[in-house]
């Protein structure tokens, strides 16, 4: 007998965004998992940007936001981190996953369908 792969494509997508403080990670990962437009936030709390901005050279300490959600979903998130980013232009990147464990998968999306509870 056949069984289901356990390691499937799936439709969700990580949205990685640079932030630069912890005070700005959490407002945008615990916000948008608040409002269910991601359904998990990974914060990476240390990096190096080096990159040319009216042309200078800057280094600056930053930290990364790692989103999971739905490719359907990722738009309106973008938008949502965009609302809620201090930068003038933030670094929101839409990343494919492919395939992926399904009973994790199968978490991800649900938490991303839940309707928002009311307040």
């Amino acid at each position: 007998m056949m069984t289901k792969d356990p390691f499937e494509q799936s439709d969700m997508v990580f949205l990685y965004v640079t932030v630069p403080d912890m005070e700005v990670a959490r407002v945008i990962a615990g916000g948008a998992v608040r409002e269910r437009f991601a359904a998990c936030a990974n914060i990476l709390p240390q990096m190096v940007a080096v990159y040319e901005w009216d042309d200078d050279i800057e280094e600056e300490n930053e930290m990364i936001v790692i989103l999971k959600t739905r490719s359907s979903v990722a738009k309106d998130l973008a938008g949502w981190i965009a609302d809620h980013h201090p930068y003038e232009v933030p670094c929101i990147l839409e990343i494919p996953l492919g395939r992926g464990n399904a009973p994790y998968v199968n978490w991800l999306r649900n938490q991303v369908n839940k309707a928002k509870a009311p307040k």
